[in-house]
């Protein structure tokens, strides 16, 4: 299979601003077929594609187009069934993360493909992009050694309610945002031996600590929520030969190491004191877009596995599902200590145990 037929699902500004854009890009990718519950936005893929066919129904499109694969990118409700829908009719499937809410569903999800052989694929775009790419290839040379210790800081000012009917912020707020870093961990991690964490909430403005254990013997320490001013990124990568690389912002790398002593020339351009994205790299190239997408449809031309498929995810849902029970308890236990307050009974917990008492029952 040399061109590829593709049905791009949900005309929104992910569509809009960064996968359809990227799909234009990729060499012999031929968007077909367009479907949107809101006619308008589905014609507004008429600007770009003049030939394309216009739905308001997924099924009626696998019925009535030939398509080989389907990139969506809907709420993670709708991911799940589309991808449940195509995967059925025999279509390879690309959806936007989180392509569902639980783990559970996750494991549903991997089933299905796993039985029907198609090529998936979750939307992980930091993981492709240029700069990780280029941190993978660092980790991987001799000289860096064995990766010791993984920080990533993730900050974010939203979401602070709930999502997608969600009724659980904390929920919401890792598979919208964090769910990317916790991808990170697991990528430049390995598997997992144990998971840890701790959970503020003032309100629905988050604090998450979360403290990973792998099997190889390193570890990952992730800082991130929804309480900082602003946004930002920082990952860093110490390894046993107490070499640093810091990746800020999803941009610049610097590389640090023993005694200041940086491999700044040489013929290896890969080991060198500080790299980022060449101009020419496209912007969705630099993200990641591009790539993942070029990545998948990859792997359906020759029968491969995706990297970031619905089976990868699994580790990253397993982090979310710990993080969200752990917080869970902690809320149960301020609610039954708010009706023993009210009730005139000692509280079971101290302030200090909760955070300062911050924690809310809406995590």
């Amino acid at each position: 299979m040399s061109n590829v037929r593709v049905g791009l699902v949900g005309i929104g500004a992910q569509s809009q601003e960064n996968l359809l854009p990227s799909l234009l890009q990729t060499p012999d990718i031929h968007v077909v077929a367009v479907c949107d519950g809101v006619a308008e936005r589905a014609r507004l893929v008429h600007r770009h594609v003049k030939d394309v066919e216009l739905y308001d129904d997924v099924a009626k499109m696998l019925t009535d187009t030939k398509l080989d694969a389907l990139v969506v990118a809907c709420p993670p409700q709708a991911h799940r069934d589309i991808a449940t829908l195509a995967m059925n009719r025999g279509v390879h499937v690309f959806v936007e993360k989180p392509p569902c809410f639980t783990l559970n569903e996750l494991l549903s999800l991997t089933e299905l493909s796993r039985q029907s052989g198609l090529v998936t694929g979750v939307g992980m775009n930091f993981r492709f992009a240029r700069s990780i790419q280029h941190l993978r290839l660092i980790q991987n040379e001799p000289q860096f050694g064995r990766t010791a210790h993984i920080q990533l800081n993730h900050y974010a000012n939203k979401p602070r309610a709930p999502m997608w009917g969600l009724d659980s912020t904390l929920r919401s707020f890792l598979l919208a945002q964090a769910i990317h870093t916790i991808d990170l961990a697991m990528l430049f991690g390995g598997d997992v031996k144990e998971t840890r964490s701790e959970v503020q909430n003032d309100n629905g403005s988050l604090i998450v600590e979360i403290n990973i254990s792998f099997k190889n013997g390193a570890t990952a320490s992730i800082l991130t929520g929804t309480m900082f001013p602003y946004f930002e990124f920082e990952m860093k990568l110490i390894s046993d030969t107490s070499t640093m690389v810091r990746l800020d912002n999803l941009s610049d790398i610097t590389l640090h190491e023993p005694d200041h002593v940086t491999r700044a020339g040489g013929n290896d351009k890969r080991w060198r004191g500080y790299w980022r994205p060449g101009p020419l790299d496209s912007g969705y190239v630099r993200s990641g877009y591009q790539s993942e997408l070029q990545d998948f449809f990859d792997a359906i031309r020759t029968g491969g596995k995706f990297e970031a498929d619905f089976a990868n995810l699994i580790p990253t849902y397993e982090v979310i599902e710990q993080v969200c029970e752990k917080g869970d308890r902690l809320a149960a236990e301020v609610a039954i200590d708010t009706l023993n307050l009210l009730q005139g009974h000692k509280p079971s917990l101290q302030a200090s145990d909760l955070g300062q008492g911050k924690v809310s029952a809406n995590v």
